[in-house]
């Protein structure tokens, strides 16, 4: 009986020791959440300003994605358009800037039926190109000079998923 009870008090005391491991393992990880959660949201550390950078371009091609969908869906014969490769080569050493634009008489995009697609060509700068926040649409025609001094612009919001939590998952968030 007595080799049973201290082969219990052996196992016990591993136990415990498991467990104050467990703890402090615990505790360390939720520290490197946070840590990681603040690193990914501070837009001062470079770890920040690429996730920034990394978001805007994930949103970007999300809505260029659309635009092109909807576009080929409208032009093309059971949603397919041919282009030769010539015609794809023509922009590859441009800046492509595609503006959107709110219809007259319109002023929140939430409010629009329809948009207002147009694109203006740089030639773009050999080292690449920056990263750019996507800018908002205007209203088409604008009455007066006033109106713009005193509007505020409008934000439009859209829920994308954020795939940097793919690349830096974060449970903090």
């Amino acid at each position: 009986m007595g080799k049973r009870s201290k082969g219990l008090g052996e196992v016990r005391e591993r136990n415990r020791l498991k467990k104050q491991m467990l703890s402090s393992c615990k505790q360390y990880a939720t520290q490197l959440e946070k840590e990681n959660y603040d690193l990914k949201n501070d837009p001062g550390s470079v770890i920040g300003q690429f996730v920034g950078q990394f978001r805007e371009l994930y949103g970007q091609n999300q809505r260029l994605s659309v635009l092109a969908a909807a576009l080929i869906s409208k032009v093309g014969l059971d949603n397919k358009v041919v282009l030769n490769k010539a015609e794809m080569e023509a922009y590859q050493t441009k800046r492509i800037n595609i503006k959107w634009e709110l219809p007259e008489g319109v002023e929140k995009a939430e409010d629009a039926t329809e948009y207002i697609f147009t694109y203006e060509l740089q030639d773009a700068p050999p080292e690449g190109q920056p990263v750019q926040a996507t800018e908002q649409p205007t209203p088409a025609v604008i009455a007066s000079a006033a109106i713009v001094e005193d509007a505020v612009p409008e934000v439009v919001e859209a829920t994308f998923e954020d795939p940097i939590d793919a690349v830096l998952p974060s449970s903090s968030e």
